[in-house]
């Protein structure tokens, strides 16, 4: 696929999904987190336009990990809100490169090479990858039972034991939704893009609200890692359960802006959700989904 129609689409998924509206405890077009703004996630989607290209235009010969650290980098350096984009970067970056060799947006040849890149990742991955976390100072679990991302001896351990990305990802698959996906097939990016596509469509709803309901869906369907991580597992129940009761009465207006006032009030932002919300309007936008 033409490499500035992939780099546009993945650009415009990360400024919808930061912009859509309301999207319970994450930030959007109407408001911010104390240190990270609207305006910081829209400096770093801009900022990371170059990487994606030059991810379509690499297409399958390989350098993952580099990509990663070099979008990571990117958006860091556009804007002084800290981490905004480091999972859907993770996420996305395979799957612009997939895009890249690919002759359609069909879904299953993109699952495909998206897979296949994935599994053939190396070392030297794994190692740009763990320099990611760093970059960006990602808040990571710290009671992890090896190769802690912030610890630098982790890095001397990954070269001793020749582990690659898929190898490091697939360890946390076990408690981190975009570690499951990106060593899983993408099953649920693509689901939830087929999902968005079909909200427009059948129910000829803006893309705003399909991307909150989409995302409401998601939060139903399973825990989101960042709030498991960071609060617990009562309360990643609790934004679980609430978020299907909203799902099952209908995606209400009024419920919607509730639960959003609630979460934000606590602190509570499932960031792992918005995260493969963007991957999933990636593939959305690629599959003909227009604004």
């Amino acid at each position: 696929m033409n490499e500035d129609q992939v780099a546009r689409s993945a650009q415009l998924a990360l400024l919808l999904e930061v912009s859509a509206y309301p999207k319970p405890g994450n930030v959007d077009r109407t408001h911010d987190f104390v240190d990270t703004t609207y305006e910081h996630f829209i400096a770093s989607s801009v900022a990371v336009y170059p990487v994606f290209r030059e991810a379509a235009v690499r297409k399958e010969r390989g350098g993952v990990g580099e990509l990663i650290l070099r979008g990571v980098e990117e958006s860091m350096k556009w804007q002084r809100g800290g981490n905004t984009h480091f999972g859907a970067i993770l996420l996305m970056i395979p799957l612009v490169m997939a895009a890249g060799a690919a002759d359609s947006s069909d879904t299953d040849e993109l699952r495909r090479i998206a897979d296949g890149i994935m599994r053939n990742t190396g070392v030297e991955d794994a190692i740009a990858l763990y320099r990611a976390f760093s970059v960006a100072k990602v808040r990571v679990r710290r009671d992890v039972a090896e190769l802690d991302v912030m610890n630098e001896a982790s890095i001397e351990e990954i070269r001793d034991r020749q582990l690659s990305m898929f190898d490091i990802l697939s360890i946390s698959a076990s408690y981190d939704q975009i570690s499951r996906e990106l060593v899983g097939g993408f099953g649920k990016v693509f689901a939830y893009a087929a999902l968005i596509n079909e909200f427009t469509a059948s129910r000829e709803r803006r893309v705003n609200d399909a991307i909150v309901d989409a995302y409401l869906h998601l939060l139903a369907e399973e825990e989101d890692s960042f709030v498991r991580m960071e609060f617990g597992a009562e309360q990643s129940r609790y934004v679980k359960e609430r978020a299907r009761g909203i799902v099952e009465g209908g995606y209400r207006r009024d419920e919607l802006e509730e639960f959003d006032r609630e979460l934000i009030a606590a602190g509570i932002n499932p960031g792992s959700s918005a995260d493969m919300i963007a991957a999933a309007l990636f593939i959305a936008i690629l599959q003909g989904l227009k604004v």
